[in-house]
């Protein structure tokens, strides 16, 4: 049966022999969930947001946007498009300074989107639009302004919401290998008591010590995800190679 954040917690704290440090054991907890999403891109973390294209919406730079879920941290490769029709059409992404802002953009200059950026430096509808306000969210751009209401999908990595007190919630955490967050917890709390364990506690040096929380979890990130049943694909970039949907013949009644 999977530990809660309590649980986990209170065995950290054991091995550590830091029996007072329940606040703080909570708040390295939290500290360790937050840097799984921000340093590696797990399945487990991956959330979906949907929208409508507003053809009206643009900014004082005519680019068309809209903003992104306060939790995006990162996009996913080939997770982006909208429907129209039924099919679907995705789009590329590129760097925002160097290559979206070098793009033709005009008023009245409408199409089915192709290219798409994300700016992670915007705030808000209101800064995105005026560039004042707000609180800070991630804004997505689009090239050209789409011609159309049509409803667009992002698949993203999140960053996962922290537990509330996680030393005395029944909550079970959201990363699936506890071991790893046992002893990834423990060494942390002896860093701060200047235990001399902390440094093999906390190892990813297999050989010196195999049950460090780098080792434990260099080995679940080989494994994570269900991708065995699939092969590894390698590809050109879409933003220099090949055509994209909106530079090809006319030849079918649904819009190719």
């Amino acid at each position: 049966m999977p530990l809660t954040a309590a649980q986990i917690c209170s065995i950290a704290q054991q091995n550590a022999n830091v029996p007072g440090f329940s606040t703080q054991a909570g708040e390295l907890l939290n500290s360790i969930l937050s840097d799984l999403c921000q340093t590696y891109d797990l399945d487990v973390a991956r959330q979906l947001y949907s929208f409508t294209f507003n053809p009206s919406q643009v900014n004082a730079q005519t680019q068309a946007y809209q903003n992104l879920p306060a939790n995006y941290l990162r996009g996913i490769r080939n997770g982006s498009y909208y429907i129209i029709s039924g099919v679907p059409y995705p789009m590329i992404p590129c760097d925002f300074v160097e290559d979206f802002n070098m793009l033709v953009e005009m008023v009245g200059l409408a199409n089915f989107p192709v290219f798409w950026a994300t700016d992670m430096s915007l705030t808000g509808t209101s800064n995105s639009a005026t560039g004042s306000g707000g609180n800070l969210v991630p804004v997505a751009l689009f090239w050209q302004i789409p011609s159309g209401a049509y409803p667009a999908y992002i698949y993203y990595y999140s960053q996962m919401t922290d537990i509330t007190t996680p030393q005395s919630s029944s909550l079970v955490p959201w990363f699936p290998n506890q071991n790893y967050l046992i002893r990834e917890l423990t060494g942390r709390l002896m860093q701060m008591a200047d235990d001399e364990r902390a440094d093999a506690m906390l190892s990813a040096d297999e050989d010196r010590h195999p049950q460090g929380s780098g080792v434990i979890l260099r080995k679940y990130l080989s494994m994570k995800d269900d991708k065995g049943t699939r092969a590894k694909t390698v590809s050109l970039d879409r933003r220099r190679f090949g055509t994209s949907f909106d530079r090809l013949r006319n030849t079918k009644s649904i819009g190719w």
